[in-house]
């Protein structure tokens, strides 16, 4: 039986961590993306809502609050809306920032990986 050197050994090991990395890194891309997304269709919600308050006249409104309702001037909860909207946009930025990021990262990963298994020849 063939004994590995220490040295193929740290390079095999080199290799199995580089790959966890590569795999953890775009799993992360992968849950900023679906958080992306759900800002996004949160969003789209709120557009929906403003639409159909701006339909609406001058009558009593209420916004939900767990399982009742607040009354609320149509005013208030348009504001409150508007805010919701400009947060979400500003987490989406911050979002698609760290999301490049790690892309890039994952990128360099995998072209050491390629590299580690050119090293190995596998």
């Amino acid at each position: 039986m063939q004994q590995i050197s220490k040295e193929k050994e740290q390079q095999y090991q080199q290799y199995m961590d580089l790959e966890k990395e590569v795999i953890g890194t775009l799993a992360k891309v992968r849950q900023y993306e679906a958080s992306m997304t759900q800002l996004k269709r949160n969003i789209q919600k709120c557009q929906i809502t403003l639409k159909e308050l701006g339909s609406i006249e001058e009558q009593k409104t209420y916004q939900p609050a767990g399982k009742c309702f607040i009354l609320k001037p149509k005013k208030d909860i348009a504001n409150e809306v508007v805010e919701i909207i400009k947060s979400h946009e500003k987490d989406i930025d911050e979002y698609e920032k760290v999301r490049q990021h790690l892309i890039t990262k994952g990128k360099e990963k995998e072209i050491q990986l390629q590299e580690a298994m050119k090293a190995l020849k596998i």
